[in-house]
């Protein structure tokens, strides 16, 4: 599948493209996008209209804005309705990582703009359900924990929208040694009922839980490991791409009213909705998902790589967004324009999972060799140590770590160099962009 690659100025560096989204009858300025640009597509039906009229009141991006919705009200809606892929039963929960700079990303606004709406849709949900502070499994489990007769009546309503405006502390407290939030997470997504066997015997049946999660691109590269990759955690978010897309130096945010009206229409969106069961494609639409859909998004067996492993659930997240748009469109069939929609917000995901691993999507072809370009390139400028580079492959001998930086040295732009250390000289690894 194709991927949006920005064009690139004489010294090879990406070139910034103006942002094509709306114009706001503010005539505020919209600064240029250093990344990728969704298709149009993707501000689809009610949830589209919804963005377009929240648009000129932030200066979040109008895409964050989009995920952080579709998230909100799939874990909203409810357990109800569901789409079959194989044997597989799939809820509408959309998981996102909005990965943006840490000043300009505006990754909170979006969030924020979501949920004010929310919270004047179904206050109840935004005060009970919408949560932060992922820290383990148990903790997970706990919030949607099952009863435990008299003693504990457990919890009634398993929805939950969990936002972490800090992915990057969750990604740290999954690889402590003996965690269990990586794999209760992956069991979420799949909607499975979550347990750990312990002695306090955690379970939680049928759970509904979707997860927003904000990082910036440098923490993300640096934080990134095969083997969490391979395992599956992060997969199972749809990263996306975020960038100011307004500037509002004078930024009241949206009008009371515009909130309400909003809000009355969502009610009752949330409220249908939650009576589907079986979500189906139209006839129209299950023929665009076998003749371009998934032959598109299903790759084949030559895609390896990080890049590869990041977006490896590009077909089931077509489908599942699909879900969301036509649930938020009052019906419980998947027409054409909706899946065009999801299919157009999932080649943004890809492309946005490009631009975010930068040299990381193309790879050497050798996983390690290319952790260790990744951790180099993401040190601080003193360089990455010998020390770093023992901690990062421990389970290796020493022999395969001096070939591994040998090889790594090979490669264009890196090499190592002797620093001072304490009463003797050390190796540290650096990089340099070749010219």
């Amino acid at each position: 599948m194709s991927v949006e690659t920005l064009p690139t100025a004489p010294d090879g560096r990406p070139q910034a493209r103006p942002n094509p989204l709306y114009d706001p009858a503010t005539g505020a300025a919209r600064p240029e996008r250093p990344g990728p640009v969704p298709d149009p597509d993707v501000f689809c039906g009610w949830a589209g209209q919804t963005v377009r009229d929240l648009d000129p009141t932030t200066e979040a991006d109008p895409v964050g804005i989009l995920v952080n919705l579709l998230s909100a009200a799939g874990a909203a809606i409810g357990p109800g309705p569901f789409l079959w892929i194989g044997n597989d039963r799939h809820p509408a929960l959309i998981w996102a990582l909005t990965v943006g700079a840490t000043a300009a990303g505006r990754k909170g606004a979006a969030t924020n703009t979501v949920k004010r709406l929310l919270a004047a849709t179904v206050p109840d949900f935004t005060a009970a359900n919408a949560r932060s502070g992922l820290s383990s499994g148990e903790g997970l489990i706990e919030a949607v924990r099952d009863g435990d007769g008299d003693k504990d009546p457990g919890i009634t309503d398993k929805r939950l929208w969990v936002v972490e405006s800090e992915y990057g502390v969750t990604m740290a407290r999954g690889r402590r040694e003996g965690s269990s939030l990586s794999g209760i997470l992956r069991q979420a997504w799949n909607g499975e009922d979550l347990g750990v066997m312990n002695r306090e015997a955690l379970s939680a049946t049928a759970p509904h839980i979707a997860v927003i999660g904000h990082i910036s691109p440098r923490e993300l590269r640096a934080k990134m490991q095969d083997a969490e990759m391979a395992g599956g955690t992060y997969n199972r978010f749809l990263p996306v791409f975020v960038h100011r897309n307004l500037l509002l130096p004078d930024a009241a945010g949206a009008p009371d009213e515009l909130i309400d009206n909003l809000a009355t229409a969502w009610r009752t969106v949330l409220a249908d909705a939650r009576r589907i069961g079986e979500v189906q494609l139209s006839p129209e639409a299950a023929q665009l998902w076998r003749d371009e859909v998934y032959p598109a998004l299903c790759g084949d067996e030559a895609d390896d790589g990080p890049l590869a492993e990041f977006t490896a659930r590009a077909a089931p997240y077509a489908k599942r967004a699909a879900m969301v748009y036509a649930l938020t469109d009052h019906t419980d069939r998947i027409h054409e324009h909706h899946l065009r929609a999801a299919w157009a917000l999932v080649r943004y995901g890809r492309a946005s999972a490009a631009h975010i691993l930068g040299a990381l999507a193309d790879g050497t072809g050798d996983p390690d060799l290319d952790k260790l370009a990744a951790a180099v390139k993401a040190a601080a400028p003193g360089g990455l140590s010998g020390d770093d580079v023992y901690r990062l492959f421990k389970r290796r001998n020493a022999a395969y770590r001096a070939d591994l930086t040998a090889r790594l040295c090979e490669l264009p732009g890196f090499a190592a160099a002797q620093v001072p250390g304490d009463g003797r000289h050390r190796t540290v690894y650096l990089f340099a962009p070749p010219e």
